[in-house]
């Protein structure tokens, strides 16, 4: 999890995952029909070819430079490893995240250049939020899971975040750690799981139902909660 600077216009301070706005560079990769099926299948929002494609490509960027990870393979379809004793390889990963939080380069020139293509198939679609309508800034989230790939480290960023860390969902949940309403019902669902292979098969057969928040007064201040329809179920 990466923790959001207190400055932050948006939820300061707060724990959060890895993520992002989807930027229009993010938008220059062909469509991948398998991608749309990918989030439409099993989703009460089906989602065309394009901009199921921006979704994954964004999270593979967001990922990388929030987090450090990148989901790559190289050009014999390995995934991108980083050892420690390649010192050349973490200066030019550096120096490209720290381009691409720049908007200095786009996603697609970075992986044309190092002939390296997105692993799709590492991100599993695995909810979709959209924030309370009385909420002045307003998103339409989708999550996805994926396992850190072997030879890669997490490592925040200095720009947007202020401190990053690894913690189990039981941890994450604790009075310790301030969070946001989306990420603590995610949490929640996350912390049934005792390994990342059986989230992972999970992500992969549940059901995806559009999740908007609801937001009511009671005698305690306001109350944020999801229709008890879907509460768990999404």
């Amino acid at each position: 999890m990466v923790r959001r600077h207190a400055r932050a216009s948006v939820a300061p301070s707060a724990f959060v995952f890895p993520g992002g706005t989807v930027r229009d560079d993010d938008r220059g990769l062909p469509a991948e029909p398998a991608l749309a099926d990918a989030m439409s299948t099993r989703s009460d929002t089906p989602i065309g070819a394009a901009e199921a494609t921006a979704l994954y490509i964004c999270a593979v960027r967001e990922l990388f430079e929030e987090a450090g990870v990148f989901l790559v393979r190289d050009a014999s379809g390995q995934l991108l490893s980083v050892v420690e004793a390649d010192i050349s390889l973490q200066e030019r990963l550096e120096s490209v995240r720290l381009a691409l939080q720049a908007h200095e380069l786009a996603i697609g020139q970075v992986l044309t250049d190092n002939g390296w293509t997105p692993a799709f198939d590492r991100l599993v679609p695995f909810s979709h939020w959209i924030t309370p309508r009385p909420v002045a800034i307003r998103f339409d989230t989708h999550f996805f899971v994926a396992e850190l790939p072997p030879g890669q480290s997490a490592l925040h960023d200095t720009i947007e975040t202020s401190e990053g860390l690894w913690l189990s969902p039981s941890r994450a949940l604790e009075s310790d750690y301030h969070t946001v309403f989306p990420t603590e019902q995610h949490l929640r669902r996350l912390a049934r799981f005792a390994r990342v292979a059986d989230l992972l098969e999970f992500g992969r057969t549940k059901s995806i139902f559009a999740v908007i928040p609801e937001v009511g007064e009671t005698e305690g201040g306001r109350r944020v909660f999801i229709r008890p329809e879907i509460a768990e179920t999404w």
